[in-house]
């Protein structure tokens, strides 16, 4: 039986996908920062370990993975990296502040490095690994009063790129999956001013998409299932975007 790995599974994509895999049977470790409300259901079910843990810190992320694979008896072959933040202050470039851009260059690089540090080397030793990092449709068209986010969810992407040419001989694939605006409850993550600038983007993005419709949680399963299936064996270092046809 495989085992997946969600990173930020309290999230709406990832408690979405949580809840997925646990009913397709899959064992899940699922890591959490400081809330875990979408995925409280999922905490007291047999071949489910859950742990809250700064992706940022290294050795919490080392101690995660480690104690998951003592907890289960099974290293995670496949990892679904679904964390983020986002600038809350959504300010062109030249108005943000110097810690805020950089809290978010560092956050979201650093997490998707520390996941992949502690998660890959198993990975290797058992000859097999399918990885996926949510990117966003943001490192094609950039991010206007989201510069950092933007540049944090390119950045992701290129690693993803170049760590897939370091691990495919070990048939472990990596790919990023970066949607447009995905259909999910906006007042349950932002609100004030923050709300209203990710009300007036997905308004913006639903004018020009030419299907007239948001990406949904189930299309991005859809193709996460795709590229972690195990017959898949070239599919690697690619970014999968799905925005409609923008």
């Amino acid at each position: 039986m495989r085992q997946i790995l969600i990173s930020g599974a309290n999230s709406q994509i990832g408690s979405y996908l949580a809840k997925e895999y646990y009913r397709e049977g899959y064992k899940l470790v699922l890591f959490y920062h400081k809330r875990a409300e979408r995925i409280y259901e999922l905490f007291d079910k047999e071949g489910i370990f859950s742990y809250p843990v700064d992706l940022c810190n290294s050795e919490g992320v080392k101690e995660a993975v480690l104690k998951a694979e003592q907890s289960l008896q099974q290293i995670s072959d496949t990892v679904i990296h679904c964390a983020a933040i986002r600038s809350s202050d959504a300010l062109p470039l030249y108005q943000t502040e110097p810690k805020q851009f950089a809290n978010v260059l560092k956050t979201n690089m650093m997490s998707a490095y520390n996941v992949l540090r502690w998660t890959l080397p198993s990975m290797q030793e058992n000859g097999f690994g399918r990885v996926i990092i949510i990117g966003s449709d943001v490192t094609q068209k950039g991010l206007k009063n989201g510069s950092a986010y933007s540049a944090s969810k390119a950045g992701i992407v290129n690693l993803v790129k170049s760590v897939a040419l370091e691990m495919a001989k070990y048939n472990i694939l990596i790919n990023a999956v970066s949607p447009a605006p995905v259909e999910t409850n906006l007042e349950e993550d932002y609100n004030g001013e923050y709300l209203n600038f990710r009300k007036h983007y997905f308004a913006e993005y639903l004018a020009q998409v030419p299907t007239g419709k948001l990406v949904t949680k189930e299309e991005i399963k859809k193709v996460i299932d795709l590229l972690i299936d195990e017959n898949i064996t070239n599919l690697n270092g690619k970014e999968i975007i799905i925005d409609g046809g923008v």
